[in-house]
Parts: C-alpha cells; sequence; structure tokens
C-alpha cells in the first residue's frame, strides 16, 4: 500500500517504507538492519516517531518466493528490533510506503501523515502497551470424532452394530445410512466445538480476531484460527489450551508472542 498526499501533480523521486509506528521526539537510527540491508532511522512528529527506510516510491515485487520470504523476515525483524528500542509499537503491514509529492517533499508528507494519525495512534499504543499478538489454531481428527461420536450415541450404535449383523446388500444400505447420519452428527460437534472452545479462549484474552480456517498439512481439519491479544507472560490462555488439547482427537497450535498486527486497524 502506497500513502500519497492529496492530488499529487508529479510524482516524487523517493519513498520511505514504514515499518511501525512507536513514541518518541527527535532523531534515532537503528542501522543497517532493513529489507535489502537499508539503514533504518526514525522521523518523529508531534510525539509519535514512524521507523522507515528509503525506498523507491513504488511496491516491493518479486516472483521469487525466496525473496518475498526474505523481505517478510527483514520486516520482522525491523519491527523487532524497534519493540526492543522503544517498547510498544504499531506494526505496519509489508510494503506500506509514503511519499510526497511536487509541492511538498517526502520527508513533509511523512510528518503530516503522522500528525494527522497521531491521536488514533496515541489511542493505539496505550491499548496495546505491554501487550502482544498470539496466534491460535485448533484442529480436529474427523475420523477419530467420528468414531467416538459412533461409539457415544446410541442411535448411531445402533445402526452400525445392525449394519454388521446384515446381508451384504442390506448392510450397504444401513452403512450409507449410517455415513449420512455421523455427517450430520459431526457438522453439528464441528459448530459446538467451534463455538465452545471460541467461549473459552475470548474470556481470558484482551481482544481477538477471527480468521479465515486454513487446509492444514496433516490429517487434522482446522475448527478455529483466531488471533489473540493478551498481556505477555499471562498464563491463563495456556491453562485453557491445554485443557482443549486434552479432548480426543482435537489438536492445539499456539505462537508467539508476535507485534499485535492483527490489532493495530483497531
Amino acid at each position: 500500500m502506497i500513502v500519497e498526499r492529496e492530488n499529487p501533480t508529479t510524482a516524487s523521486a523517493d519513498g520511505l517504507y514504514v515499518y511501525c509506528v512507536a513514541r518518541g521526539d527527535g532523531p534515532c537510527l537503528l542501522g543497517a538492519i532493513g529489507l535489502e540491508g537499508k539503514t533504518v532511522y526514525g522521523v518523529a512528529a508531534g510525539g509519535i516517531r514512524a521507523v522507515v527506510h528509503d525506498c523507491r516510491p513504488e511496491p516491493y515485487q518479486s516472483q521469487d518466493p525466496h525473496v518475498l520470504k526474505g523481505w517478510l523476515a527483514s520486516h520482522q525483524d525491523v519491527v523487532s528490533a524497534a519493540t526492543q528500542a522503544f517498547g510498544t509499537v504499531l506494526p505496519m503491514a509489508f510494503d506500506m510506503i509514503v511519499r510526497g509529492d511536487a509541492q511538498t517533499g517526502t520527508l513533509a508528507a511523512m510528518k503530516g501523515w503522522l500528525e494527522q494519525n497521531r491521536e488514533r495512534f496515541t489511542r493505539l499504543l496505550d491499548r496495546l502497551a505491554s501487550k502482544a499478538e498470539y496466534g491460535v489454531q485448533v484442529l480436529w481428527d474427523r475420523a477419530v470424532i467420528a468414531a467416538a461420536l459412533v461409539e457415544g450415541r446410541a442411535p448411531l450404535r445402533a445402526l452400525r452394530d445392525e449394519a454388521m449383523s446384515k446381508p451384504r446388500g442390506l448392510a450397504h444400505l444401513l452403512q450409507q445410512k449410517l455415513a449420512k447420519a455421523t455427517r450430520e452428527a459431526l457438522e453439528m460437534q464441528a459448530q459446538a466445538f467451534a463455538q465452545d472452545f471460541y467461549a473459552r479462549i475470548r474470556g481470558c484474552v484482551d481482544d481477538v480476531r477471527v480468521e479465515p480456517l486454513k487446509k492444514g498439512d496433516g490429517p487434522g481439519q482446522m475448527l478455529l484460527n483466531l488471533s489473540c491479544l493478551m498481556p505477555e507472560g499471562e498464563r491463563e490462555l495456556g491453562d485453557v489450551l491445554d485443557a482443549i488439547q486434552a479432548l480426543e482427537g482435537v489438536t492445539v497450535r499456539f505462537t508467539g508472542p508476535w507485534p499485535p498486527y492483527s490489532f493495530v486497524g483497531a
């Protein structure tokens, strides 16, 4: 994304790539730690500082996935370094670029952007102080859960047992009926699990964002994909996830702490 001044007449020859925003006044230098070894420094206005490097006023693009992966890793490394240097930061998405126009230089455009958003940035910095983002993914093994449902529910168990005792033709019809009933039971169980797990997780974090479900590379099917905001070191979420993980056929993936990317737009 490129942020421009309104109604530019001629594109300027330079831009500023923005990694994050933090509190601070005056100049600062973080060194040659940016994308492709760019020198990273701070631009401040009104008590708010943007962590940036000089760049061309165009998006970073590459068809090489290794290059893209390297850029993303460098972006994250700078955000982490800024967090260590300044405390709470508002991480920007990859490829956030500010540029000026023929009348307003890039540095002035950056300071104007900071001034324009100062109240919102200050509010977010207050809200996110000493907090981090954690990823929570809950998966289940449909085969394991299906077997447990058939064993635990009398109507399904009766269908299974009847199918096992009948001749092949009738058994096949009963097995189809059992498969349909089991699929319906699985759909209901998935909804119940998702609602229950979400409520438990939401109850012990400051905020949560529901992310799109992803296809896994293993046997598990994803039920929940959440980004959670909470103070670093808080243990209650870990206890809740341990209880969910203890359920037969259910797996939990937990990552973090991360800068609160998912909550900067709040």
